[in-house]
Formats: C-alpha cells, structure tokens, sequence
C-alpha cells in the first residue's frame, strides 16, 4: 500500500475536460501502468472529494494528477459547480507529488497544498491553452508531450528534473512551430512560461517495487526455459553425435 499507488482525478463535463482526459491523461495512465503502478482511476462522476477520501484511506497514492478545470484556489470536479480540490481539503494531499493540469491553479491552491504538505506540486499559474484539430479534437503536436511530461516522475526523477525535461520539451516544440505557425509557437511559449512547480525539487518517488518484482519473475521464467532446453539439448545430444 502506499509506495506504488498513484491516482487519477478526470472529470468531464465540457469539451476541455474531455480532451484532458480522453485526448491527454491516458497516455500518463498507459506510462505509470506499464511501470507497474497501482492505478486509482477516479474518471467521470467519481471525480468528488468523497471518493478522493475513501480512495486516500485506502491506497494513500504517492502521486496525484488532476486534470479539469480550474481557478486560483480550486480544481473543477466533478463539474464547473463543484471543487474537487480547494483550500478546504489540502491536508488530505500531505506527503504526495501532485501534478495539476488546470488553469490558475499555481496562484493559491499550489502554494497552499505545499503549506499542508505536499512534497511537490506541478500546476499552471496563468490559463492554460490548448490547440487541437478542429475535426478530431486531437492535441495539435507538442501540446500532449508538453502536458504529460511529468509522467517521468515515474521513472524515479526529482521533481526538479522533472520540471527542467518539461521546459526542454516545451522548447523543443515551440522551435518546431515557430518554423510551421508562429501564433501556435505563441501559445506553447506562453503555456511554458506559466507552467511551475512549487515544493520541493529534490522530491520523488521511489521506482515501483513491483517493477522490480517483475523483473524478477521474468529471470526466473528465463532460467526456466533456458534450463528446459538444456535438459532437452542433454537428451537429444546421442541423435547428433557423429557415426563412425
């Protein structure tokens, strides 16, 4: 319990929480389950503070993602009526790395979940913009790999690193658009410019022990088959030897 639990906060209920969370937040959800975490996945209506709560109890995630709508003090869940994260619940994130993608977020509930406890929190401190294709919906390129670069933390990265391979990555693409549109260029660059973290930068978490489990099993699996071939080779070595 505990060292390899990360949970998910992803209402919808607009046309930007749908592309957060079924354009965006699964490729972090695919990255942290093929490392092996346990993942929490409180989608849709189970976005609330009531099921954060039970979900705390029970599994006391090392990393939080919020992705929805947000405000100075408050992320949006599980609709622009209701807060799913606000001043009022901060203690609750004690001791978590939570990563924020929401507007406005890095003004006040930032600095205040760190003030309760967070070892370190990711989250925009201006609106932050996305651009899609009109027919799809899809995240024009860069915007995704921008956003989701802090899955790294499941790689075992300090926070710190975390944010610099983001602000690489946010370079990157905004190089690479200022070459096809200089007005997309514009809005990486100034989502870039408000994306922060707050904490801790020497913050992270440790790498899955389940990962290393299943490395574990997997030499044991590979001893097995390679010792099955060589009790095979051992039995079938008299049809290969040479005739005289």
């Amino acid at each position: 319990m505990g060292e390899n639990d990360t949970t998910f906060i992803r209402p919808v209920f607009d046309d930007v929480t749908y592309i957060l969370n079924s354009k965006i937040s699964p490729d972090v959800i695919e990255y942290a389950h093929k490392r092996l975490y346990l993942i929490e996945d409180l989608y849709g209506d189970r976005a609330n503070k009531t099921e954060i709560l039970g979900n705390f109890i029970r599994r006391i995630p090392v990393i939080v993602w919020a992705c929805s709508h947000g405000v100075e003090d408050a992320v949006k869940g599980p609709d622009i009526t209701q807060n799913v994260i606000d001043l009022a619940n901060t203690v609750w994130f004690n001791n978590k790395i939570v990563v924020i993608v929401a507007c406005l977020t890095g003004k006040q509930l930032a600095p205040a979940l760190v003030e309760a406890g967070a070892k370190a929190v990711f989250a925009y401190d201006e609106e932050l913009i996305l651009r899609v294709w009109s027919g799809t919906l899809e995240p024009l390129e860069g915007f995704k790999e921008c956003i989701t670069m802090p899955k790294l933390l499941y790689d075992g990265f300090k926070a710190k690193d975390v944010y610099a391979k983001t602000i690489e990555e946010y370079n990157k693409w905004i190089d690479y658009w200022d070459e096809k549109d200089p007005l997309t260029a514009d809005v990486l660059r100034h989502d870039r410019d408000c994306f922060k973290l707050y904490g801790s930068g020497e913050s992270r978490i440790v790498l899955s022990t389940y990962l290393f489990m299943g490395l574990t099993d997997i030499f044991a699996l590979t001893w097995v088959v390679l010792y099955s071939i060589l009790k095979i080779l051992r039995i079938t070595k008299p049809l290969w030897k040479k005739t005289e």
